[in-house]
């Protein structure tokens, strides 16, 4: 699967040698790429870890692998994305630390003003570094290592955001489908959503979480040069998350703990990249952290942060793809008339 995709990225444009379709914005602020069919290679370190820390002990769950691959294949209102962990990119100890598998698929829908985003993130293979713990028991010592190949962590999110202003065009940032050629910036609420589970049939305990948080930021895109940009963003948020921690007890019933926690959040990122009609790149520094009541049974660090790195490419679309979606884009309600 990998290897068609890898294929089909590079193979295409060979087949395909139209010139490029630009549409100039009706409010001056940015260039559609409508009829060009854009595909992207990304790589990012964002891969979570865990760290428990309380009064008595601290330890760390983290994976064999800092690093994923994704391929991203966009077109007109519509984005997906396949994220992986190559063998390349694996850790050459794992024999101390275990094997990490990863798997994400992410769709992006964009109408009008609206952006949504759905989210499926798959990972699998830890391993523990740390001290002492009640439930795991003795953990090995910092230089040690305790596998865990079954420990899976698994998250399905969604995220509705709303731009107040047309002239910031989300897709400039988010998958290149268009090009900002002035500056410009929004105030975007959004709505995040979701499910998470942490679960090892191996151990005793298994984390599931539901949650949801209304968000409030701003992002601005600066348009530096011709082809040059960088862009902002900051996003607090407030929500609330719903947890069960289920315990296995050897010859008795599960023991469930449920518990409320209310949550705030606040992201951040900030970018430069390179745009022009074919080729495009860019990297961009994402930050995130979250805050529980100190009563809540999920107690992990939140704090994270990560770098990405693309690259892309933009050539005619077929045909085929440009009846289907002018067929789509004319049956959307939220299409200007």
């Amino acid at each position: 699967m990998i290897r068609f995709l890898l294929a089909f990225i590079f193979l295409i444009p060979v087949y395909l040698s139209a010139q490029l379709y630009e549409e100039e914005s009706s409010n001056g602020y940015f260039i559609k790429m409508n009829n060009t069919l854009n595909l992207r290679l990304d790589l990012d370190n964002d891969v979570r870890s865990f760290e428990y820390e309380t009064e008595d002990y601290t330890y760390a769950i983290e994976p064999n692998t800092n690093l994923r691959m994704a391929i991203n294949i966009n077109y007109r209102f519509i984005s997906l994305k396949v994220g992986f962990s190559p063998k390349f990119l694996a850790g050459e100890d794992s024999d101390l630390k275990g094997t990490t598998k990863i798997f994400r698929l992410s769709l992006n829908i964009f109408m009008k003003d609206w952006l949504q985003n759905f989210d499926y993130n798959q990972v699998k293979g830890y391993y523990v570094q740390g001290s002492q713990d009640p439930v795991l028991g003795i953990l090995p010592s910092v230089s040690e290592y305790l596998i865990l190949p079954d420990l899976k962590t698994l998250s399905i999110t969604g995220t509705t955001s709303y731009r107040f202003n047309e002239n910031y065009s989300f897709k400039a940032v988010i998958n290149q489908n268009e090009i900002q050629t002035n500056s410009a910036g929004s105030f975007i609420p959004s709505l995040y959503y979701g499910y998470f589970e942490m679960t090892n049939q191996t151990t005793p305990e298994d984390i599931h979480s539901y949650f949801i948080v209304a968000n409030a930021g701003y992002f601005h895109t600066f348009v530096l040069h011709k082809n040059w940009y960088s862009n902002l963003g900051l996003s607090p948020g407030l929500g609330i998350e719903f947890n069960k921690l289920v315990t296995r007890v050897e010859g008795q019933d599960d023991l469930i703990t449920r518990q409320n926690s209310i949550v705030f959040n606040i992201n951040s990122q900030i970018g430069i990249g390179y745009n022009s009609g074919r080729f495009y790149g860019g990297t961009a520094l994402i930050g995130s952290a979250i805050t529980r009541d100190k009563e809540s049974i999920i107690s992990f660090n939140s704090v994270r942060g990560y770098i990405k790195l693309y690259v892309g490419y933009r050539f005619a679309a077929p045909k085929s793809f440009e009846k289907g979606m002018d067929w789509i884009e004319s049956k959307n309600p939220f299409k200007k008339k």
